[in-house]
């Protein structure tokens, strides 16, 4: 019987302490923090995407419009044809004016990709030169001159 009294006395070993709770809240903050940053990388890559998509093939951008208009309005199908009709018409007309000025400011911006790497070591102008590229093909409208319209 004394056996039994001597292992009813130890006490349970714990197998690790928690830690403290201001600890946890830190660490619950910084991964609330975390997928606040990776959400808004996420969004800001798909809007940036679809403007390259609408850049690159404005055709396609008034049934788009169209779409979500006839979702959000409720539109019948004559309403939905007869504002799209109104869309293509208009948003081809917005291209040719945004396209009118395309080449100036390709031109520009030409001159000041030159210029900016006349002041760069050969490195930095690699990188100058990337950066440069992707910022053209980014957020610069389509320079006319330089779309190869297939035969």
């Amino acid at each position: 019987m004394g056996s039994l009294n001597s292992s009813s006395t130890t006490k349970p070993r714990r197998l690790r302490k928690a830690l403290p709770v201001w600890v946890q809240g830190m660490v619950l903050l910084v991964v609330f923090a975390s997928g606040i940053g990776v959400g808004a990388v996420g969004a800001s890559r798909y809007v940036l995407t679809r403007m390259q998509h609408y850049r690159a093939h404005p055709e396609v951008l008034p049934a788009e419009i169209t779409d979500t208009l006839t979702s959000r309005l409720g539109l019948t199908d004559d309403q939905s044809k007869a504002v799209l009709a109104v869309i293509t018409k208009r948003h081809g007309r917005i291209e040719e004016v945004r396209q009118s000025s395309s080449p100036e400011i390709h031109e520009e911006f030409d001159l000041l990709e030159e210029e900016v790497a006349e002041l760069l070591n050969d490195p930095q102008k690699q990188r100058w030169l990337a950066t440069a590229d992707w910022v053209r093909k980014s957020f610069l409208p389509l320079n006319p001159d330089s779309v190869e319209i297939p035969e």
